[in-house]
């Protein structure tokens, strides 16, 4: 039997991902109702790894977070149309700036995580990349690396990017809080029978080509993908419901949440603090860039730090899409950093392994 049949027939797996929905739903309405920025999936993910900390049996299913990503992928490809298309060519400068803080926040992380957390170098490599903790634990596990102290940094730069740069934006941007409340969509319109069936076969098309071409993150990037093809076509006119983004957050926030069960407390402190550490680096390295280039590259400030900023596609896509920012570029920003991350990370390793040989 599958690991993914067992799940879905073991009564105490059932029970435990019900938990772990349950709390994030709470979670995540209490942050909607304390009008705190992206409620749903940031209350979620808290209450949950809360609860993971705390010894709770949450547990995520994958096929359930894998559909939510493939949702999301949708949602993001329907703000791409044919003039976003028009404007790769003027982005050419921020992709600059993106490969340029790719690299200076990798090194100076390797340099954390070698320092505070006592990694070898392997484990601080794959631990250090701002982006990509599937195919850098992957990655990692196939070059020797230590697979549990990998995950905890990855999961912990993710956790505190989606915490931080909304509360950033708040409190420190001078932006109202009802500026990254709930994940704006159709709240009574919903797509007709054709715009559905057209949905469908994009996220039914996008799922087979990304189990195809096996990428961590082509999950989301093709959908997304052929969704905008289909809106920018005009095929499909109607946005998704906000029933549907409700439940896609809650879905992703439990999943990270989740993340942090059986996590010793002494096993996981120093990976964590160094995490912690160049997270907080990685972070005021995307602000200062902003600052300093957004005037350059004609973006606005609060657009590029987005862009910058190393956390997940998906839970990025989704707090710009709550600031109503230009998710089509930060979205492509994104896509970019993460093709970089999976594509060059594991290739540059190995070739400076051969060369010091």
């Amino acid at each position: 039997v599958s690991p993914v049949v067992h799940v879905a027939i073991e009564p105490r797996a059932v029970r435990n991902v019900l938990l772990s929905l349950g709390i994030g739903s709470a979670g995540g309405y209490m942050f909607y109702r304390w009008h705190m920025p992206l409620p749903w999936m940031l209350g979620s993910m808290i209450f949950v790894s809360a609860a993971a900390l705390m010894g709770a049996p949450v547990r995520r299913y994958m096929p359930l977070r894998n559909i939510m990503i493939i949702v999301l992928g949708i949602l993001v490809g329907s703000f791409f149309t044919a003039e976003v298309f028009k404007q790769l060519v003027a982005w050419s400068g921020a992709a600059l700036i993106m490969l340029g803080y790719v690299a200076v926040t990798t090194v100076i992380s390797l340099a954390v995580f070698r320092r505070i957390a006592f990694m070898d170098r392997t484990t601080a490599y794959f631990s250090s990349t701002p982006g990509g903790l599937g195919v850098m634990v992957i990655a990692g596990e196939q070059a020797g690396g230590d697979t549990q102290q990998i995950p905890i940094a990855h999961a912990t730069r993710v956790f505190l990017v989606v915490l931080c740069v909304p509360l950033y934006f708040v409190f420190a941007g001078d932006i109202d809080p009802g500026a990254v409340r709930p994940v704006p969509g159709s709240v009574t319109g919903y797509p007709d029978h054709r715009e559905t069936l057209i949905l469908l076969v994009c996220g039914l098309s996008g799922y087979l080509i990304a189990a195809r071409i096996g990428l961590a993150f082509s999950q989301f990037l093709a959908p997304l993908i052929l969704a905008g093809f289909a809106y920018a076509l005009g095929w499909v006119q109607t946005p998704l419901p906000a029933p549907v983004i409700t439940v896609a957050q809650i879905v992703i926030g439990s999943a990270i949440g989740t993340q942090f069960r059986g996590m010793r407390l002494v096993r996981m402190f120093r990976p964590a603090i160094a995490a912690c550490i160049a997270t907080a680096i990685m972070l005021v390295i995307a602000a200062a860039l902003a600052r300093i280039t957004a005037p350059w590259v004609g973006i606005e400030e609060q657009t590029l730090l987005l862009a910058l900023a190393p956390g997940g596609l998906a839970e990025m896509s989704l707090i710009a899409i709550s600031m109503n920012a230009d998710l089509a570029f930060i979205a492509t920003m994104h896509i970019l950093r993460i093709t970089l991350i999976s594509g060059a990370g594991p290739a540059f390793f190995q070739y400076v392994r051969k060369r010091s040989r």
